[in-house]
């Protein structure tokens, strides 16, 4: 067997070699053309809307003509609550939901409802995650606004009913087996407090299942979800409501919201348990904005990923260390009776949207 070694030319290695740049002022690379800039602007889009009455709508327009619809679902429900409560103004709600009306005008604080699409990937059928591969993607919550849509082309929805029991929504009737868009209106604890918990906000929770075929279309579960929240500016007087002869009197504090936390902060559920007096309080032309803080400081967020949500437990005193913590001082108190119910049930009203 034959060795040849080898050796590198002399001088520096090529790579390390510097070059100089050839002297004189850089090449310009780039020269704008003589005379003003000319703007170029597009022609309007026109496409087909579907929930809309004209037949062609410019594109600007559907963010606008996305929502006709469930502005007014929300906008007949809240007159129909008004007219439920027998409030001598229909209107009463009109104010606070006024986002549900349109789109907010240039320079208006920013908006509090949300118009969310959902995409959720389905389980594998064998994983064995859950009964049947069923998979949690939403746990037991109540929303935070005032009335929240949501339609759904898929079960996955699961929600409480009168008495408690769950119940998968697109599977009851007469939606099973429909192969059609369902549509759930749900209460928010923003409602439950202004009719002193006449109208009970909805606790529900989202799955996905397996998929039902192998097509491309069926690998997700689709949601739209629109949620309706009190404007930020709008004037709120809970005398409004407690002139209705079904609603009890508040009680004469005043509410207290904790300070506002800048972007992302308690409107956003933040479950961090600001000083507030809600919901034993009264409001007196107080803003949505400050009711949207004294809800969501006193509940965790449910839509912000698991480790924050558990710090956020943590901080209203619902983790599971210290549930077990005041189960077991509620038992040493009532000798083991009724208060761990009472318990559970303060945990069911922690739960937010």
């Amino acid at each position: 067997m034959a060795t040849i070694t080898y050796a590198p030319p002399p001088g520096p290695p090529p790579h390390l070699i510097q070059y100089a740049p050839p002297p004189g002022p850089p090449p310009q690379m780039y020269a704008p053309p003589p005379g003003p800039p000319q703007l170029y602007a597009p022609p309007p889009i026109e496409c087909k809307n579907t929930n809309d009455p004209l037949p062609l709508a410019p594109v600007p327009q559907t963010k606008v003509l996305l929502t006709s619809r469930a502005r007014g679902v929300f906008l007949q429900a809240m007159h129909d609550i008004a007219e439920g409560l027998e409030l001598p103004e229909l209107d009463a709600f009109d104010e606070m939901s006024k986002e549900a009306r349109g789109m907010p005008e240039r320079g208006s604080p920013r908006a509090a409802s949300l118009l969310r699409l959902f995409r959720y990937v389905r389980p594998e059928a064998a994983s064995g995650e859950g009964k049947g591969g069923k998979r949690v993607v939403a746990e037991a919550h109540k929303d935070l606004g005032i009335l929240t849509l949501v339609v759904g082309a898929s079960p996955g929805l699961d929600a409480h009913d009168a008495a408690g029991r769950w119940i998968s929504v697109e599977d009851a009737p007469p939606f099973a087996s429909s192969q059609r868009l369902t549509a759930t209106l749900l209460v928010g604890q923003s409602l439950t407090y202004l009719t002193g918990g006449l109208f009970a906000a909805g606790t529900h929770c989202v799955s996905v299942l397996p998929p039902p075929s192998s097509a491309p279309e069926d690998a997700y579960r689709y949601s739209l979800v629109f949620a309706l929240r009190p404007a930020p500016a709008a004037r709120i007087s809970t005398s409004v409501f407690s002139v209705s002869p079904l609603v009890p009197e508040f009680p004469p504090e005043r509410l207290v919201a904790p300070p506002e936390t800048g972007k992302g902060g308690a409107a956003n559920g933040t479950g961090s348990g600001g000083e507030s007096n809600f919901p034993k309080c009264r409001m007196e032309g107080q803003t949505g904005a400050e009711l949207m803080r004294a809800i969501s400081g006193k509940h965790w967020n449910v839509n912000v990923a698991k480790e924050v949500r558990e710090e956020q437990k943590r901080k209203l005193g619902m983790s599971k260390e210290g549930k077990e913590a005041k189960q077991a001082s509620a038992g040493e108190k009532t000798e083991g009776g009724g208060k761990d119910e009472e318990v559970v049930a303060l945990g069911a009203e922690s739960r937010l949207g």
